[in-house]
């Protein structure tokens, strides 16, 4: 754990460009006095933004020193990408936006499956009324088990429409390999079954 923390220390210190954290990015206000010498960090290593604190060595880096004017508060800039150093140019927008698009990524788009999922173990023990409409999920991706929700939309398995003859309570299959559907045929009962994954196709 050591080796790894220090090592990353040696690849920042060594680094040829500024490192630029994401909660760093955004300029200080600074109150600056009249006359007075300030050092303004380059190398984005320092605890004390925006002004140096040493973590500079050995890195290639030097503090900018910049004598005050005058006694203003000023934005001063830390993403160490501005074209006006010390001070804030707005660059640092451009710098989160840069940040933000490299951490974003697309939302996964769901492939039609071939192979229904194993939305559980165990079928489920429902009461069906006589002449009724029901919609068994066949694909396994419904949040409503046993009955379809939609999730089907990305799949190329449809959901299974049934009518029951009588009113009664059924057993209806969970692990969707039944060869009776929507009921259970005591399929899940076999070892392929038992030790599959839930959620994950057989």
């Amino acid at each position: 754990m050591l080796k790894t923390r220090f090592a990353v220390q040696a690849v920042r210190q060594l680094s040829t460009r500024p490192v630029v954290e994401s909660n760093k990015n955004i300029p200080k206000p600074v109150k600056l006095e009249k006359g007075k010498t300030y050092k303004w960090c380059t190398c984005g290593q320092t605890a004390n933004q925006p002004f140096c604190d040493g973590a500079h060595r050995k890195s290639g880096f030097v503090p900018l020193r910049f004598t005050a004017e005058k006694n203003e508060t000023a934005l001063l800039c830390c993403c160490k990408n501005t074209s006006n150093p010390p001070y804030c140019d707005m660059t640092h927008i451009k710098v989160l936006q840069s940040n933000f698009m490299k951490n974003f990524s697309a939302p996964k788009v769901a492939k039609p499956a071939d192979k229904p999922i194993v939305a559980a173990r165990l079928p489920s023990y429902q009461k069906l009324e006589e002449g009724k409409t029901y919609m068994w999920c066949r694909c396994g991706a419904s949040r409503t088990q046993p009955f379809c929700d939609n999730s089907h939309a990305c799949s190329t398995m449809k959901p299974l429409a049934f009518k029951p003859e009588k009113t009664k309570p059924r057993w209806l299959c969970q692990c969707k390999q039944t060869s009776d559907p929507p009921y259970c045929d005591g399929t899940h009962l076999d070892v392929d079954v038992q030790i599959a994954v839930e959620g994950q196709p057989l």
